[in-house]
């Protein structure tokens, strides 16, 4: 690799170290205070894969990571093998991706590395929800796909059969790993498409569409190896699409007066919307007065792909959520810098006080974000003590999170069978071969067992609570000895 292709990889690397700790508050706010399990996923996925348990028997969500998240996981295990340096690993790999598709945007190198570092500061500010956009499976791979198929358009030649082949493949991948990519910016790299190739359009329109059909096969590999995967037709999307059109068609105002609401109505996205509408109608302003709204249509075809996530949020019956909306606070950022381009006074000082805005502020939030971490590190470690009073030897029952939270971090070989509240078998996500054929036997059977919430401790049969540790509940059958 020439240098000058290294070169921002080692900036981003001294800036992700300088201002790691908005990165390990991160970390800790949802593998420490909280037990979002989700995120180790791929890690446990990749252990599975090394240490001999086998991958055959995972059950994949819909969105399933597997590329490039979940490759990447498998590569990078035998090097970063703790649960931590591992998360720490990825985390720089999506502290890069906002470089990468502002540059793809035409962004200059110096303000590009703003966007991965603005990314990291909002983030380490809304920990638990813009800090989803730093651990795999959570869909922020969907800014890096958009980078490359600009970066595919841009160099596009019919002749050359690798970037077809690779172009193809990528989209095949896409099919089965990121569904969230085709809602969040595709349409927009379709308008981009068309304007900058025209005609010659039509060829990676049709690869991926072609692309489709060889997604199908990799589904049908995964169900040979022995690892489930949901496909649209497992999940109520095609339902959900025609009640939204009966209901759109019935009565067009109601259907997006939901649509607004959906989002006016959130407490934490409606003022994040409510700055991005007002930054849209000055950028619009401003090139309107500048005569260049013509010139800036892609910009405001970008502009557009956050609110087309909204739609598709309600068409789905989806909660508004940051994983689903990166692209909101990425906009956000591309208008600012877009409206400080346009004033050359601002533009040659913008970049300077925009990054000492983020040291002071660092700074500023250094022993908050200490005093998080150490918080986090005491309430994960308490949670493994607490489950460490139990024998290993006897299987347990768990809602669904605990299950995977405790394989991570947890030195012993337990076996906890994942149920829902209502005590229903619930393998979501995880592999069925740690439940070693326990997920047949009634919930009632299990003697003892973690839930997260108290509420049906009442509800269920013979059952006693005997200590809550950090949000966490355990409880024992009065009728099962140990």
């Amino acid at each position: 690799m020439k240098f000058r292709n290294l070169k921002p990889i080692l900036i981003l690397l001294v800036l992700f170290g300088t201002f790691h700790l908005f990165y390990d508050a991160i970390y800790e706010n949802h593998l420490g205070e909280g037990t979002d399990s989700d995120v180790l996923y791929p890690y446990l996925f990749a252990r599975d894969f090394w240490t001999g348990v086998g991958i055959r028997g995972w059950n994949l969500p819909p969105s399933s990571s597997l590329f490039p998240e979940v490759v990447l996981a498998i590569l990078v295990y035998p090097i970063f093998s703790s649960v931590g340096s591992f998360h720490f690993a990825f985390g720089f790999f999506f502290f890069t991706i906002p470089f990468y598709l502002a540059k793809a945007l035409g962004i200059k190198n110096q303000k590009a590395y703003l966007f991965s570092l603005g990314f990291l500061s909002m983030a380490g500010v809304l920990p638990n929800s813009l800090g989803q956009f730093f651990y795999p499976s959570f869909h922020a791979i969907t800014l890096l796909f958009a980078a490359y198929i600009l970066y595919e358009i841009h160099r596009w030649d019919s002749k050359n059969r690798f970037q077809i082949v690779r172009f193809l493949l990528v989209f095949s991948f896409l099919w089965i790993s990121e569904y969230w990519f085709f809602v969040n910016i595709a349409p927009f790299l379709l308008v981009y498409a068309v304007v900058r190739l025209q005609r010659k359009s039509i060829e990676p329109i049709g690869l991926v569409l072609l692309g489709f059909g060889l997604g199908k096969v990799w589904q049908l590999g995964l169900k040979n190896l022995g690892i489930g995967i949901f496909t649209p037709k497992e999940l109520p999307t095609m339902d959900r699409i025609h009640s939204a059109f009966d209901l759109f068609s019935k009565d067009a105002n109601v259907w997006i007066a939901g649509v607004i609401e959906s989002i006016t109505k959130h407490p934490l996205l409606a003022d994040w919307f409510y700055i991005y509408l007002v930054l849209c109608m000055l950028y619009i302003l401003f090139l309107f007065l500048r005569l260049e709204l013509k010139n800036r249509f892609l910009d405001l075809a970008l502009l557009i792909s956050p609110f087309l996530s909204v739609i598709a949020l309600f068409i789905f019956q989806i909660e508004p959520n940051f994983r689903y909306l990166y692209f909101l606070p990425f906009c956000i950022l591309f208008l600012i810098f877009r409206m400080v381009a346009m004033f050359p006074l601002l533009r040659s000082v913008a970049t300077l006080v925009f990054f000492l805005g983020i040291v002071f502020y660092y700074n500023e939030r250094y022993p908050l974000l200490a005093k998080a971490i150490q918080e986090g590190q005491a309430k994960r470690a308490h949670r493994m003590e607490c489950l460490s009073e139990f024998d290993s030897a006897i299987p347990g029952s768990s809602t669904y999170w605990p299950v995977k939270y405790s394989y991570a971090y947890s030195d012993k070989k337990w076996t906890l069978v994942p149920f829902t509240k209502e005590g229903i078998y619930y393998p979501w996500v995880s592999n069925r071969t740690w439940d070693k054929g326990l997920g047949q036997k009634p919930f009632e059977t299990f003697p003892w067992g973690i839930t997260e919430t108290k509420e049906h401790l009442d509800l269920w049969k013979d059952v006693h609570l005997v200590k809550e540790c950090e949000g966490w509940y355990f409880y024992r059958r009065q009728s099962q000895a140990f």
